[in-house]
């Protein structure tokens, strides 16, 4: 007698331990099918298995042939008309069901019972709503636009960002959140300077789930003129400098000729701030002549330059100035003819 309640004891220990045996977690996006599993290893084609949902509503129940689909009476109105059994797999033990169009709602722990055996099997099931963001422009400037993007009723909670079309995380506003009855509306807005594609992407972890939408964002941009300066020169050679700053997009310069000759310069040096470009471009000249600074933006089809003339004493060979020219050559022959 003296073992009665140890014994007590150690069967209620089993029975928690076997109630709350954690089974497998399914995801699955609303709208979509999914499968509970649950079986054991013996021909079940004439015993009874219960589902139920948060061990409470009725899912599903079958008995000997009959079923809740057509038979048998007590299922939850939740549930009508969206749940079966696999008929082929009861000898093989299979007393998984399949729930069509699958609701949020429907998220929850299920429980599959064996009456006979007094066998319970658990299922933790997540249904989660994926709309596909929105995404608008609020606002336009001459040279930015205000996008914003909006996640209506999604659940779980997503994650949403602003991408560029490589898959870059884009800084962006405090995004606005509100939730009702589990579900989610996000709103997330950016200023973006640069023309290209740009994507809002909703990512939800717990459900496996992303989706986007695109945008493409024609920015007209800012074409700041180019300035040339003289840094250094001597009487062979001049050292030029352009400049172009503040430009959206991202400007191509380069130095040519008067006849259009791309020039070989240096490397230049940029830099960029909040999507606008400083560019410094510097050459070396070693002939007389005119020079051009060509800032060239492609995606806007724009483009802009400035010029300047460079006249160097110790150099004849290329000189476009007629008038030095013309007197060069009067000092050459009068030199030749009191020779």
């Amino acid at each position: 007698m003296e073992l009665l309640p140890l014994c007590v004891c150690v069967l209620m220990w089993a029975a928690a331990a076997s109630a709350e045996e954690p089974g497998p977690e399914i995801t699955v996006i609303e709208g979509h099918d999914v499968t509970l599993p649950c079986s054991i290893s013996e021909d079940i084609t004439a015993e009874r298995f219960d589902w139920r949902a948060d061990g409470q509503k009725e899912v599903y129940v079958y008995e000997g042939g009959l079923s809740s689909s057509k038979d048998l009476s007590g299922q939850h109105e939740q549930f009508k008309g969206r749940v079966s059994h696999f008929p082929g797999g009861l000898k093989d033990g299979n007393a998984s069901i399949k729930i069509s169009n699958t609701k949020v709602s429907d998220s929850g722990k299920y429980s599959c019972e064996f009456r006979r055996t007094n066998q319970t099997q658990h299922v933790k099931l997540l249904v989660g709503a994926a709309p596909k963001p929105s995404v608008t422009t609020l606002q336009r400037g001459e040279d930015w636009e205000l996008l914003q993007c909006q996640v209506l009723g999604a659940s779980p909670k997503p994650e949403v960002q602003w991408k560029d079309r490589e898959g870059n995380i884009l800084p962006a506003e405090e995004p606005k959140i509100s939730e009702r009855g589990g579900s989610y509306d996000i709103t997330l807005q950016i200023k973006v300077t640069k023309t290209g594609y740009y994507r809002c992407v909703s990512t939800q972890e717990t459900v496996r789930h992303q989706t986007e939408a695109e945008t493409y964002v024609p920015v007209r941009g800012t074409a700041q003129k180019p300035n040339i300066v003289t840094i250094d020169q001597t009487d062979n050679w001049a050292q030029l400098q352009c400049e172009v700053l503040g430009a959206s997009p991202k400007p191509e310069v380069q130095w040519k000729d008067r006849e259009g000759n791309i020039l070989p310069a240096e490397e230049p040096k940029i830099s960029e701030r909040g999507g606008s470009y400083d560019i410094t471009l510097q050459i070396k000249v070693t002939k007389t002549g005119y020079y051009r600074c060509v800032s060239t933006q492609e995606t806007i089809r724009h483009q802009t330059e400035a010029e300047t003339y460079i006249y160097l004493h110790g150099s004849l060979t290329g000189w476009s100035d007629p008038v030095s020219v013309a007197v060069t050559l009067l000092v050459v022959c009068v030199v030749l003819t009191v020779l």
